[in-house]
């Protein structure tokens, strides 16, 4: 009987294969070369809903047993359902999937799955970034560049963004192993976005009007992307009734109708980590549905937190944002209705109407709006009973097609009121971000020219390796700075403008880990070498694994080829650290010191430590400097451990007193070695607080006072400690050389000490100049010579020019002239006395008296008449001493120098003009001050006028010394406001002191 029949269908084939009157239609583009009754389709199963791909599986009937299956994969197809009113419910796409299956008398069943276009990203696997773009906008560029580089997504895909809300930027987004389908969809579900299709024409809803006709029109289908705020199209023009179903109802009708309710999170509660404002971002969002108060108790404690990775959002506005649309996909969820029935025209995001229900006709029309959230259906051709039959073992029973009542398309559905904000799930679903599976490295980039490329945070850019540049056709895989955003390099401590700071530069290779894996929120956490990125040659010679030893940092000049280093070198017995500079090579080498090592070794250059360079040096200490070669081993004890030079200077300041008391017993002048001052008259005056060698011993001890080593101060006895004085002590001896000019100056005193002999030799000359007193004294041995003054050759002079000269000796005075005369000459007098006579040669005359004989013996006698010589004296230079001196136009060493620039002056002394000029920024006026000036006057321009005293000394010492540092004598006066007079006090000495404070406090 079979047989029989699917004879009778080949001889009436072509009414079989024939696509006219039929509830299901098939279409395929006209460049397939398959017609319109090449496959017949039989049987469609289809499930569809927002932010779903559709997926349809059509079972056809094809005369031709031998299709090519793959010249079916990727035809863009159309299939038609027909409306009860005429029309078509369209599902278009693009055959993935092709099954031949049983073929029998000419027959062939195959069995086809259509997608849409996107589904066939879920092939397309990938990594990229993407900088500076919201989602919609990364979404387009994607789909852009497959439908302008594939012809089958050109030929039957479109897409339509009919969004109506904002979208914040994202700086940087990743593709990172992930198909471009699965991209996509986490993209648009983090944003709460839904998507949806269109088939057909209209790219709204995918219903074809009852007049339409389709042939020869494109076959498309068309992305629709649309949030909360886009309005839902209709399915159809008419309410849909809730009526039973059966073969004998013309109309379409839902014939069941169900709600869900389902228990959620009362709260979304998210935070993020925003580092650049240092601070924490929180956002939250409540349930909307207040519907049962026992599932609103039950919900009140059920908050889902969840902390997100750094920088989730910018602020607190969008990070709340995010929250919301996590609480609403929750809220959508736990709300629904199910149907099932024969409606052929609802689809995903269309909006119905519900009539003719008992419970929902009780509620105004508007409450009766639903909108189709999910659907799946099977339809199935209107097959004749005879050819049903026949064809029955090769197509098999469906369950549409059991019993002559049962409709040829039947669906079930989801729904929602349409009112209800619509948002996809996100949070722990498919949707969920890649993470990372491990630390990867990539290369850092920058702009052309530049070599290290950072911003305020110390961030850099980078290149993975894995960007490639036909996937950036707009740059972002050039190696450049828009090859990623701002990446953040992780250091061993950072602090609020401390701890360590190290910029990668641009070609490094770098180490970066992902913070919670999160493939958005990369870290760099260090640096790696390379083959075009070797480890460094320490001191520029040598490599591994020769020198295996040496360890430390060496960094580079910024486009330069020259360095800074810090080198370790752990060699056994030969252990060294280098601190260095190429620039001027300044070194600090510490240890065994030996030239740099190649093949891991290098020549010995000594032991210790070595500080140098090719240029300047300077050692500071605001507390004081001790340069010793006294040991101390092991470091054991104090850094201030003195006891050589205290006890040396103790023993020189011992000497120099006791034999400064003899001189002044003997006549001679007082040493001035502290604490008093001596005037120019020998004679013992005030105590002063600095200048002398009982100064040096005192500030000596005292050193520490008020460090960690003495914080009570009790060394501090009569000077203050930490003063800035140099010692420089050696038990073996110091030895000071130059081949030139060796210059020695101090402000007041120079102490020169030694226990044994000071020995003073000059090549060519010694001279000593002194502007008012030279003290000669010796202590001398009896029987021995205590002073010799002695020149081997040329002249000896000496004169005292403007006063007298004494020669006094307790026994003989012996002047000798070996081979010429001895001249005594006088222009006054000279008087010859010994024993009470004398000879007196004085007015032209010659007086000669004695208390006993004149006794004259010659073997002549000759007198005559009157004659004279005189002998010519030399004439004596008058030019008086100048030491170089500074007058301070300001009112203290701190003040505001740049305010006296330009300003013209004229500078007197003792009444006679000597300078006038323009005062520098320094504010600063040297001259040359001759000892017996008294008094300078400067006036300035503006009409100031200073009268400048110059004391010999000061009656108060301290006064004085604030006077010379530059601190003007300054008197309160009336008190501007009231008028009144305060007490009158000097206060020089308060801004002295109080600024000298602030000094040394800077200097601490």
């Amino acid at each position: 009987m079979g047989n029989d029949l699917l004879a009778d269908l080949r001889a009436s084939g072509a009414s079989i294969f024939s696509q006219d009157n039929r509830i299901l239609s098939l279409r395929f583009s006209e460049s397939s070369g398959l017609g319109d009754d090449t496959l017949l389709p039989h049987h469609l199963a289809g499930e569809e809903g927002l932010s779903k791909n559709p997926r349809h599986t059509l079972t056809c009937l094809s005369p031709q047993a031998h299709l090519e299956l793959k010249n079916l994969i990727g035809q863009p197809v159309e299939i038609g359902l027909l409306l009860p009113e005429g029309g078509q419910r369209i599902f278009s796409g693009i055959v993935t999937a092709a099954q031949r299956g049983n073929a029998d008398g000419g027959f062939c069943v195959y069995v086809l799955t259509v997608e849409s276009a996107l589904a066939a990203l879920a092939h397309r696997r990938n990594s990229r970034n993407y900088q500076d773009m919201s989602v919609p906008d990364i979404v387009k560029a994607l789909l852009d560049e497959h439908i302008a580089g594939n012809p089958i997504f050109a030929a039957s895909f479109r897409y339509r963004d009919k969004l109506r809300r904002t979208y914040p930027t994202r700086s940087y987004c990743n593709q990172y192993r992930e198909t471009d389908l699965a991209f996509i969809e986490r993209l648009l579900a983090e944003e709460g976005i839904t998507y949806r299709f269109s088939h057909g024409p209209d790219e709204d809803q995918p219903l074809r009007p009852a007049l339409a006709e389709a042939r020869n029109t494109p076959i498309l289908h068309t992305l629709i992307l649309q949030d909360a705020d886009t309005p839902h199209p209709d399915a159809g023009e008419s309410p849909v009734r809730f009526h039973r179903t059966d073969g004998v109802e013309t109309a379409d009708a839902i014939d069941s109708w169900t709600g869900e309710r389902a228990l959620q999170s009362g709260q979304t509660s998210l935070t993020t980590w925003d580092y650049k404002g240092s601070t924490q971002l929180p956002g939250d969002e409540l349930a909307t549905d207040s519907s049962g108060q026992a599932r609103q108790d039950l919900m009140a404690t059920l908050e889902d937190y969840d902390p997100q990775t750094a920088y989730y959002g910018s602020q607190n506005e969008e990070v709340g944002r995010y929250a919301e649309l996590r609480q609403l996909a929750k809220d959508f969820s736990g709300k629904q209705h199910c149907g099932s029935g024969t409606p052929r025209h609802l689809f995903p995001g269309g909006k119905f109407g519900l009539e003719d229900h008992p419970v929902h006709d009780q509620s105004n029309p508007e409450d009766r709006l639903f909108v189709v959230t999910d659907l799946s259906f099977e339809a199935q051709n209107n097959l004749t009973p005879e050819a049903q039959s026949a064809l029955g073992g090769l197509i098999g029973d469906t369950d549409t097609g059991k019993g002559q009542n049962r409709p040829p398309y039947r669906n079930t559905f989801k729904a929602v009121r349409h009112d209800t904000t619509i948002v996809p799930d996100y949070h722990l679903t498919r949707h969920q971000k890649p993470t990372a599976v491990g630390t990867t490295t990539a290369l850092v980039v920058g702009p052309p020219g530049e070599e290290i490329f950072t911003d305020e945070h110390g961030r850099i850019k980078l290149q993975f390796h894995w960007q490639r540049k036909q996937d950036h056709p707009r740059g972002g895989a050039d190696f450049d700075d828009r090859s990623s955003t701002w990446v953040r390099v992780a250091v061993p401590s950072a602090g609020a403008q401390w701890g360590t700071l190290y910029i990668p530069r641009i070609g490094q290779e770098v180490v970066v880990d992902f913070i919670e894996g999160d493939i958005d929120r990369p870290l760099v956490t260090g640096v790696v070498y390379n083959g075009s990125h070797m480890p460094p040659t320490f001191s520029g010679a040598g490599a591994l694994p020769a020198n295996k030893t040496l360890s430390g940092h060496k960094s580079k000049e910024y486009k330069g080829s020259t360095y800074n280093e810090l080198l370790f070198d752990d060699s056994t017995g030969q252990m060294r650290v280098k601190l260095s500079s190429e620039h001027g090579k300044s070194q600090l080498n510490q240890g065994y010191l030996i030239h740099p090592r190649t093949g891991g070794k290098g020549e010995p250059r000594g032991e210790g430590f070595e500080l140098r360079t090719d240029h300047h040096g300077a050692v500071r200490a605001g507390h004081g400097l001790l340069l010793t070669t006294e040991a101390q081993p092991m470091a054991g004890g104090k850094q201030l451990a003195r006891n050589l030079a205290t006890g040396q200077l103790d023993a020189a300041y011992s000497l120099a007193k006791s034999l400064g008391e003899v001189a002044t017993k003997q006549y001679a002048d007082t040493l001035e070695h502290g604490p008093e001052k001596i005037s120019p008259d020998n004679a013992p005056e005030e105590k002063t607080q600095s200048g002398h060698l009982k100064h040096h011993l005192e500030a000596l001890k005292a050193w520490e006072g008020s460090s960690n080593t003495d914080p009570r101060n009790e060394t501090a006895k009569e000077e203050a400690g930490r003063q800035p004085i140099l010692v420089l002590a050696s038990p073996a001896g110091i030895a000071e050389v130059t081949a030139q000019n060796h210059s020695i100056a101090a402000g007041t005193n120079i102490d020169q000490v030694a226990q044994r002999d000071l020995n003073q030799t000059s090549g060519r000359r010694w001279l000593h100049n002194a502007g008012q007193h030279i003290s000669l004294f010796v202590n001398g041995l009896k029987e021995k010579i205590s002073l010799k003054l002695i020149a081997a050759q040329g002249k000896v002079q000496m004169q005292a020019q403007h006063g007298e000269m004494e020669l006094t000796a307790e026994q003989d005075i012996l002047i000798t002239s070996l081979q010429k005369k001895v001249v005594i000459a006088a222009k006054e007098e000279i008087l010859l006395t010994a024993g009470g006579g004398y000879i007196r040669l004085k007015g032209g005359n010659i007086d000669i008296h004695c208390p006993g004989i004149v006794s004259i013996k010659a073997e002549k006698h000759k007198l005559s008449g009157p004659d004279s010589m005189y002998i010519g004296h030399p004439a004596f230079p008058n030019n008086l001493p100048k030491t170089p001196l500074v007058i301070n136009t300001d009112h203290s060493p701190e003040g505001h120098r740049a305010g006296w620039a330009g300003m013209p002056y004229k500078l007197f002394a003792d009444g006679a003009q000597i300078k006038e000029g323009v005062l520098d920024e320094t504010g600063q006026l040297p001259i040359a001050h001759e000892v017996p000036t008294q008094k300078y006057k400067l006036e300035l321009a503006n009409g100031m006028i200073h009268n400048i005293p110059v004391p010999n000394c000061y009656s108060n010492p301290e006064q004085g010394e604030a006077a010379n540092s530059g601190f003007l004598r300054h008197v309160a006066g009336k008190a501007p406001d009231t008028g009144a007079t305060p007490q009158r006090a000097n206060t020089r000495d308060d801004y002295f002191k109080a600024l000298k404070g602030d000094s040394e406090s800077n200097q601490a």
